[in-house]
């Protein structure tokens, strides 16, 4: 019988890139564990949370997620970094420039068994982003919320995130996160930043089915067309 982390204090930020969005998480008081591969922007990261990591309420992970642990190559796109992947082709898109570097690499179940089950897992890492949501499906206890990036596979994350036993979905355009607002600390969220989560996503909770429809009309149907 599956359970939720209701009463975790812990968000994952997989795929923290500059940070924005583990400073929203950090505003809202929660413990953040903040993964990101490309080893520049730990660098950052370390620099402008220092406070916070200090205190022990951040911890950043310099690591990539994958079905295994060990290490392999990572590719870091030197025209934009959001692009950098553990997949070649998903960084050198549009004949973009990258660079590789080896990376340490972790499982959903090591971060978990070191940490806590989260409150709420974002997952945004490029290319990798459905392994992440198989792994859940070996936890007995889940995060309560999981938010993912659409790229071209949302009837496979909703499937698969459906089966581990989410039965409510909602659908945020990321290009208008920079449109909305935090309620609680009327904080702005920044261009190309995940927004909010949760409950405080806008619109109504929809069961599996009718997100399916819902998606199917208004994103790409099951032929990719959009």
């Amino acid at each position: 019988m599956r359970a939720f982390a209701k009463n975790s204090k812990v968000i994952f930020d997989l795929g923290m890139n500059n940070g924005d969005d583990t400073a929203f998480y950090l505003s809202r008081g929660f413990n953040v564990v903040a993964l990101e591969a490309n080893p520049a922007l730990c660098v950052r990261a370390q620099e402008r949370f220092s406070v916070f990591i200090g205190e022990g309420k951040l911890t950043v992970v310099n690591a990539a997620i994958w079905e295994t642990s060990g290490t392999a190559p990572f590719f870091v796109n030197l025209d934009n970094d959001h692009w950098s992947s553990l997949d070649v082709g998903w960084a050198s898109r549009n004949e973009t420039q990258y660079r590789q570097v080896n990376v340490r690499c972790v499982t959903l179940s090591n971060l978990i068994d070191e940490f806590e089950t989260p409150y709420y897992l974002k997952v945004d890492v490029e290319g990798v982003d459905q392994s992440v949501l198989q792994q859940l499906q070996d936890r007995d206890l889940l995060p309560l919320y999981v938010s993912v990036e659409d790229c071209r596979f949302g009837f496979q994350y909703m499937e698969t995130l459906a089966e581990c036993g989410y039965d409510s979905f909602k659908l945020l355009d990321q290009s208008t996160v920079s449109r909305l607002a935090d309620p609680k600390t009327g904080r702005l969220f920044s261009p190309g930043s995940s927004g909010p989560f949760g409950n405080e996503v806008p619109g109504e909770w929809c069961c599996y089915t009718d997100m399916v429809k819902h998606y199917s009309k208004t994103v790409r149907n099951t032929d990719g067309e959009r």
